[in-house]
Order: structure tokens, then C-alpha cells, then sequence
């Protein structure tokens, strides 16, 4: 009986119908296009990882989005980390500020 439930499951499973993921890694180019076009994302900071490759950070307007893109030395990016409610950092106190004078 015990079997029977577990093949009938298994069937089941197998004949669901799947929702397929959007890739989440691909060439730079095409990944930076899918942010802009999906989620009007663009480049808002980057730097250089120890490992050789390109941390970018890409966001949207009013901070509704944001994703955080490492592209490696072979050339393929990948979506390491996405959210909303961007927000850039405020001064900290050691910053200068410029005043008018």
C-alpha cells in the first residue's frame, strides 16, 4: 500500500506542470539588458573582487529594485543577490560636506 502511494506521488510530481526560473547567470550583456528591460535597472556602483572578478551593483529608479551582479574573469555574470527599497548610504560623520559659502 505504502508503494502504491509513493509511486502514485511520483507521478504526480513528474506530470505537474513546472515553472521554469529565469537563468540567473549568462554573458554580461545579456544580463545587464534582462535588468534594464525587466526591472529599468542600471549600473549604480561597481568594484573589483578579490577572486579577479567585478562586483556591480545595478538599481532601480526611486530604489523600487535593486541586484547585485558578479561577473567573473571568463566573462559570465551572475545575480548573486536582488531586493527592493534601495536606498544610497547617508554621509557618515568623517565625510565633508560642501556648504555654500
Amino acid at each position: 500500500m505504502a508503494r502504491a502511494a509513493g509511486i502514485a506521488l511520483s507521478v504526480l510530481l513528474l506530470t505537474a506542470p513546472v515553472q521554469a526560473a529565469p537563468a540567473s547567470c549568462g554573458p554580461h550583456d545579456v544580463v545587464a539588458d534582462y535588468l534594464a528591460r525587466a526591472f529599468q535597472e542600471t549600473p549604480a556602483g561597481a568594484g573589483t573582487a578579490n577572486s579577479g572578478g567585478r562586483v556591480e551593483l545595478f538599481t532601480a529608479p526611486k530604489g523600487r529594485s535593486w541586484t547585485l551582479l558578479y561577473t567573473g574573469p571568463d566573462g559570465q555574470s551572475c545575480m548573486i543577490a536582488a531586493g527592493r527599497s534601495w536606498a544610497p548610504p547617508l554621509p557618515g560623520p568623517d565625510e565633508e560636506t560642501t556648504r555654500p559659502r
